[in-house]
């Protein structure tokens, strides 16, 4: 298995001057609960994390991790889709996707409490936090 660490990946989207201002994008576009919106952040929160896991029978499988905070047209777009894990193996893992899985809940459940972060369209550190 390989594991690219998700935690730098999602930092450097805050040192970036080209995305910084778009991780808060639903948190300064709040619409009317009665409209059919994009899933939307709670203030406190920065970042919401999903975790797409494959079930094709490849020898391949793969762990995609997209930060949600982006604008619409954004947060789906292979630009922002990060592979975080890359499982190698003749057969499925479902039976111990846990195992292969830790090191990214890990770092999940430190992204839950928070990293401290720098954003560089504030000019100020801030813990991003995922949940």
């Amino acid at each position: 298995m390989f594991y690219l660490p998700i935690i730098p990946i999602l930092q450097r989207m805050f040192a970036s001057m080209q995305t910084t201002s778009h991780m808060t994008w639903h948190h300064e576009n709040q619409s009317q609960e009665c409209y059919l919106t994009h899933m939307m952040v709670k203030p406190e929160s920065t970042l919401i994390v999903n975790i797409l896991l494959s079930s094709t029978p490849y020898s391949c499988w793969h762990v995609i991790v997209t930060p949600y905070s982006l604008p619409p047209e954004m947060c789906m777009s292979k630009t922002y889709m990060f592979l975080s894990c890359l499982i190698l193996g003749p057969s499925n893992p479902k039976a111990f996707i846990d195992v292969y899985l830790k090191t990214l809940i890990d770092d999940l459940k430190k992204l839950w409490v928070g990293i401290l972060t720098c954003d560089v369209s504030r000019k100020q550190n801030c813990m991003m936090r995922a949940f």
